[in-house]
């Protein structure tokens, strides 16, 4: 890897942390934030008010903050349409003009690395290291281009995507790369988990992934991995991630996961791999997009892509469902990453789902982010309600609460 890649990312990051104790010491410990991606920017809602995070630049997954109260945070990421100019298309020259391009992240896929107040520097990315560089630059990824072709500025990659995140409280970061799942049926197996190290997250293991075939020694684009997996949660250092195109929520157990890159295979990847373990396999939830530990009923809520009658349901701590509480009531909705608050109210995305040719996308401008409350001492939810609507593409939602939450500056 660069010399110069690790100096910005560490000098970045220790930046932030002075900037960050800074700025905490005025917020308030008890305000609320809820934050989602989407037309590749980062948004918050604050006091009822919706405010942008991120201007649009790549953010394309779930937003991780970091446990070391900086209030610095990731997203995953990759390049945008060339039509989008970078921004998402909100380019005042319109799309397509030139007027409002954005450097690519360096390399063009991994997690991008956001101080508190949603600034961010091309170079200040985590990824995971190979041949492929863009243009000009000796940083390579190992993710190829789509097609093979050398990266083109604003090129979008339709290989590589990184959706989930969550960070153990040790700092490990954990996300999962849905590789070339874009919607096709039938889902590919190329999906991978991903630990990346504390305090430089430079080292790296990739926990699961494809094993034949495929580019380099990761296989990447290769079979034998994950099969489109999604939002992923971490409790009590186990990581647990939904793999949505095998019917199932998955546990790795903490005992088996790397706590440096000395405990991973020279090439980078964890061997021998471990047994993938069922924690959550429901005939009701086909689809399972996203998990989130609710701490008002001390289990889990597990989102369904498909919706209908089983849109969000709950399980209880060990895996079994929770009859006390939920499901939602039916409604027309797609949801995908989902969140619980301290008091048990629960925020979901809905990506809202269109068929076409190709497979299933989401509608232009059809995203939304829903509230779901309980009636006290009950475990009946509250139809759901609109927090933001007319969003495109969204993925993700978080909560945070107090002093160490990002704020817009």
């Amino acid at each position: 890897m660069c010399i110069a890649s690790r100096s910005s990312v560490t000098l970045m990051m220790l930046a932030t942390l002075v900037a960050g104790a800074a700025a905490a010491l005025a917020a308030p410990d008890h305000q609320f934030f809820v934050y989602w991606d989407q037309n590749e920017e980062e948004d918050v809602l604050i006091d009822g008010q919706v405010k942008q995070l991120v201007q649009p630049w790549d953010p394309n997954g779930q937003m991780c903050i970091f446990p070391d109260h900086s209030g610095r945070f990731v997203v995953g990421y990759n390049p945008t349409l060339p039509s989008q100019d970078g921004p998402g298309g909100a380019c005042p020259g319109g799309a397509g003009s030139g007027a409002c391009l954005r450097p690519l992240h360096n390399p063009p896929v991994g997690e991008a690395v956001w101080d508190r107040h949603g600034n961010s520097t091309p170079d200040s990315t985590i990824f995971v290291p190979g041949p492929y560089a863009l243009p000009g630059s000796t940083i390579g990824g190992d993710v190829p281009p789509e097609g093979g072709a050398p990266w083109q500025t604003g090129a979008y990659n339709n290989n590589s995507s990184f959706t989930g995140c969550a960070f153990d409280r040790a700092g490990h970061l954990f996300a999962a790369d849905i590789a070339t799942a874009q919607g096709q049926i039938p889902v590919p197996d190329s999906g991978r988990l991903i630990e990346w190290f504390p305090p430089d997250y430079t080292s790296y293991c990739i926990i699961y992934g494809p094993d034949t075939g495929g580019t380099g020694p990761h296989h990447v684009d290769g079979t034998g991995g994950l099969r489109d997996p999604g939002m992923l949660a971490v409790f009590k250092d186990d990581v647990f991630l939904p793999e949505t195109g095998a019917g199932r929520v998955l546990r790795f157990r903490h005992q088996r996961l790397p706590r440096s890159a000395l405990d991973c295979a020279p090439d980078g990847v964890l061997t021998p791999r471990p047994a993938l373990e069922v924690f959550i396999q429901d005939p009701t939830l086909p689809l399972p997009a996203g998990i989130a530990r609710d701490p008002a009923s001390r289990g889990w809520a597990v989102s369904n892509l498909l919706g209908g009658n089983a849109a969000v349901a709950w399980f209880k701590n060990y895996g079994a469902r929770d009859p006390s509480k939920g499901p939602l009531p039916p409604g027309s909705y797609n949801p995908y990453g989902l969140a619980v608050a301290r008091n048990g109210d629960l925020y979901f995305v809905d990506i809202h789902l269109v068929a076409s040719p190709g497979g299933f996308g989401p509608a232009d401008n059809g995203g939304r982010v829903f509230k779901v409350t309980f009636a006290h001492g009950t475990g009946m939810p509250s139809l759901p309600q609109p927090v933001a609507t007319g969003l495109n593409f969204p993925t993700s939602v978080t909560v945070c609460t107090g002093r160490d939450c990002p704020t817009p500056p």
